[in-house]
């Protein structure tokens, strides 16, 4: 799931970073400083084009290193989750052998209570045997041996209470060996739980270190398309410069035609001065005149043409600077003892490793996102997400129905008064435990 959505989001960086394509056509027709045009409009208009491309072309840098470094952020992400997840597996890998030495320890005391039972019994049946079936020793025998009736009571007494005493040692041993058997079965459900909390963490794990494999490939796609647009930028920036450099010249040599074409008129002007002074004087005037008008026309152009250009950056820094705002996130009006009540609806059903049904079978985690999903919450749907949803609650004394407890490689909702519902075992399915089964990492309370 967490995969998924991370590829749709690459997926819409990428859609924004891309170079449009009629931007990339203009680009490639913009002219080299090698091939200027020869009229002032024409170069400034091939710089219009040119300082938008470049302005394009910065936009499309920065968002993919903004892609490059959300991209960081989810790697850094994904190894956090895998040293936590290590370190559950070798917490889990340390119960699990002290669980196997604690099997052993009750196989011995099982074996030993089963022992002296066997030994007991074999003792009684001996002096049974002897009592009731051989020698003088048999009970008959004990009774006519009797001196006085107070002698027959004492001595029938006296079978009686070796009886009972046989009969008792072998009760209570028999006791003893159903107790350790007893605790010898829960210790091996308790395994089972660890185990397949581990089997769960490792797959995770190996999940993971696929995602870690896939972003620092997208990583290295993203660094080649980030050195390619800042190459592509540098390259307009020396055209821009290169444009405006022809421009200055262009002007300078417009400047220097109309001076040259005054001097000219001046010259003709006091060529005619003799035949017509008073018309020389006129068209020399007029001829001034029209060389201040030009030269007043392409100074307004030129600071036209800059204006315009400030005003597109100005309009293009602000829209770049917009920032994204979150939307706000309702509240979905739900308790902590309805999710507990919705959740108890399901306990006797199967557990399913990876499963996502609350009826057909679910995993532990599975469990407990479905129902906060029912809802309307989505707390993540592994273990090691859901460690850090909602907010913590500092202790058991305060934990309330509907709050997450988190164990190593396991979850479980709070029912109050010491107990749990979760998604146990294949072999228990979802059940009532209490909190402190075994220890606990932390508790997340989703609902405020």
């Amino acid at each position: 799931m967490r995969k998924h959505q991370l590829e749709n989001k690459i997926r819409t960086f990428l859609s924004r970073c891309v170079l449009p394509a009629a931007l990339a056509a203009a680009v490639a027709a913009a002219p080299s400083g090698s091939a200027l045009a020869s009229s002032v409009s024409e170069l400034r208009e091939q710089k219009r084009q040119t300082q938008s491309a470049l302005q394009s072309a910065q936009s499309n840098a920065s968002s993919l290193e903004s892609v490059q470094s959300e991209l960081s952020g989810e790697m850094d992400s994904i190894n956090q989750e895998l040293v936590t997840n290590m370190a559950s597996v070798q917490m889990l890998e340390d119960t699990i052998a002290d669980l196997d030495r604690q099997i052993a320890e009750k196989q011995e005391e099982y074996d030993a209570a089963k022992a002296e039972e066997q030994k007991r019994y074999a003792a009684m049946k001996e002096r049974i045997r002897f009592m009731y079936e051989q020698g003088d020793a048999t009970y008959v025998q004990i009774l006519m041996k009797a001196t006085s009736f107070s002698d027959i009571l004492n001595k029938a007494g006296y079978v009686q209470n070796l009886y009972e005493y046989d009969r008792r040692l072998l009760d209570e041993y028999e006791q003893v060996k159903q107790q350790v058997a007893q605790v010898q079965r829960e210790l091996e459900e308790e395994k089972s739980d660890q185990e397949a909390s581990k089997i769960g963490l490792e797959e995770e794990q190996d999940n993971l270190n696929q995602q870690l494999a896939d972003l620092q490939e997208q990583y290295g796609d993203i660094s080649d398309q980030v050195a390619n647009a800042r190459a592509e930028a540098s390259q307009l920036a020396a055209r821009l410069n290169a444009q405006t450099a022809a421009i200055s010249a262009a002007v300078d040599a417009e400047a220097k035609a109309a001076e040259a074409q005054r001097q000219a008129e001046e010259a003709a002007r006091q060529a005619a001065e003799e035949a017509a002074k008073a018309a020389s004087a006129q068209t020399a005037s007029t001829a001034a005149s029209a060389g201040s008008t030009a030269a007043s026309t392409a100074q307004q152009a030129e600071g036209q043409s800059d204006y315009d250009t400030q005003e597109s950056s100005s309009t293009d820094s602000g829209e770049s600077a917009a920032s994204y705002s979150a939307p706000a996130v309702d509240s979905n009006g739900a308790t902590g003892s309805s999710v507990v009540a919705y959740a108890e609806q399901f306990v006797g059903n199967p557990y399913v490793y990876g499963g996502n049904s609350l009826t057909e079978g679910t995993d532990c985690s599975g469990f407990t996102s479905l129902v906060y999903a029912h809802f309307g919450y989505n707390i993540g749907r592994t273990d090691v997400a859901q460690r850090s949803s909602g907010v913590e609650v500092p202790s058991l004394e305060e934990a309330q129905p509907g709050d997450v407890i988190c164990y190593p490689g396991h979850v479980a909702i709070y029912c109050g008064n010491g107990t749990i519902v979760h998604a146990s075992t294949p072999a228990t399915g979802i059940k009532y435990s209490t909190v402190t089964y075994r220890p606990y990492i932390c508790i997340r309370r989703i609902i405020n």
